[in-house]
């Protein structure tokens, strides 16, 4: 039987594009929790395609879609404890606010939810229809509904950047600590990719509490750490969101489900070895950047192979042996170390950019004390270099041997995790 009559919707399953300039297509009628959904988008005058699935609560699952000449393919993977029922599929671009939507039905045959709302007609294998389980999602009936009777909230405003290259990361950040409120003016955030390359990017505060990070130059899963520091040094805590706000639907129309079980089983093992294959997937490390010293675009000034050295057993021991053009200075109370090519120390106390793995460092004294034995590389990057809205007087760059922070986690307010860039 054909699949598009195994499903029986009360409303459109379409809905009608806004003047947005895209469109959006997905390999199948319906799906099951935990299965895949293979969306395809086409868009003009964009590299990049943001896909979400949403309910009225908030965001299931999203992707970021590459385009080559306007058209591209994404995979959501829908999670396995979604509740039945339809969801909203939303796609866009950076440079456009308009949306391209169309409602998706999810059936969850393993588990039920209090969120549930579908109604179950089982369809015999003469074809007959044999109504089972009821209206699992409260006591309405079902009823028609039409694209205008499904409402999305207004767009908050026009993202008037054009989409070029690169990636877009938003965060949220809890701008309130020890008593003390921060502004937007007063909080760096930033985004390192961990590994042996330098791929450090300065996010903009779009409020006081919220940050966007244009990123380029990186693809595929990587680790990646979070941050949020203030002019007083405070370490905030900050988490990644959704790339854009989630337009929540205010209603979703009910689900009136015609199903074959022998069809329903069938994909059903399916989705449970698709599941234990992500499970294996996502259970490897990611993928860690190779050692390459002109990632910058140019090589660094002075660079330290500490195997060439005698082994001291702190950095702060290293820094005082044998790196004579850094020092300890406080900025605003603030410990920081300051790189001085060619000039006596005190000539500038304008902050340099410190990392270690790519992870920009917030407590230097925790740095000075980290084990100089699992330290390769020493890089230091003379000049003037801007992230963002702020200038760093050089950048002093500490490559570990594994490149994977060993024994330094990040800050306890910062976030680790690995990341899907797109491909």
């Amino acid at each position: 039987m054909n699949n598009n009559r195994l499903l029986s919707l009360t409303a459109a399953l379409v809905l009608a594009l806004s003047t947005f300039a895209a469109s959006v297509e997905t390999d199948r009628p319906w799906y099951l929790a935990g299965e895949t959904m293979t969306v395809g988008v086409t868009a003009d005058d964009a590299l990049i395609a943001y896909a979400e699935l949403c309910d009225t609560r908030g965001l299931a699952t999203g992707t970021v879609v590459s385009l080559r000449n306007g058209k591209g393919t994404g995979i959501l993977e829908l999670p396995s404890d979604l509740h039945s029922g339809y969801y909203v599929l939303s796609v866009y671009t950076r440079h456009s606010a308009d949306v391209a939507s169309r409602l998706i039905a999810v059936v969850n045959p393993l588990r039920k939810s209090a969120d549930d709302d579908i109604e179950w007609i089982k369809i015999e294998e003469g074809g007959t229809r044999k109504e089972e389980g009821g209206h699992l999602g409260g006591d309405s009936l079902s009823q028609d509904y039409s694209p205008s009777s499904f409402l999305l909230p207004p767009s908050s405003k026009t993202i008037d950047l054009r989409e070029t290259e690169g990636h877009i990361i938003k965060a949220r950040i809890k701008n309130t600590y020890d008593g003390q409120t921060f502004t937007a003016a007063q909080i760096t955030p930033s985004v390192g990719i961990v590994g042996k390359q330098i791929h450090y990017f300065e996010g903009k505060m779009v409020n006081d509490s919220m940050a966007v990070f244009y990123t380029y130059g990186v693809r595929g899963r990587q680790p990646l750490v979070l941050s949020a520091v203030t002019s007083t040094g405070v370490s905030l805590p900050i988490e990644m969101i959704s790339p854009f706000a989630v337009l929540l639907p205010e209603s979703l129309p009910h689900l009136v489900f015609h199903y074959q079980r022998s069809e329903v089983e069938a994909r059903s093992l399916d989705m449970q070895r698709h599941q234990k294959a992500i499970g294996l997937r996502d259970s490897q490390p990611a993928r860690v950047l190779d050692y390459d010293a002109t990632v910058l675009g140019t090589r660094p000034e002075l660079t330290y192979n500490l195997d060439e050295y005698r082994q001291f057993f702190t950095v702060r021991e290293v820094l005082l042996e044998y790196v004579n053009c850094v020092s300890n200075f406080k900025i605003n109370d603030a410990p920081q170390l300051i790189v001085h090519i060619d000039q006596a120390p005190s000539a500038s106390l304008w902050p340099s950019l410190v990392l270690i793995d790519g992870m920009p460092v917030t407590n230097v004294e925790r740095l000075l004390s980290y084990d100089a034995r699992r330290i390769h590389y020493i890089n230091i990057y003379g000049g003037q270099y801007t992230f963002g809205n702020v200038l760093y007087n050089g950048i002093l760059s500490f490559v570990t041997r594994s490149g994977q922070l060993t024994n330094y986690p990040p800050e306890p307010n910062a976030q680790y995790l690995v990341y899907g860039f797109p491909e």
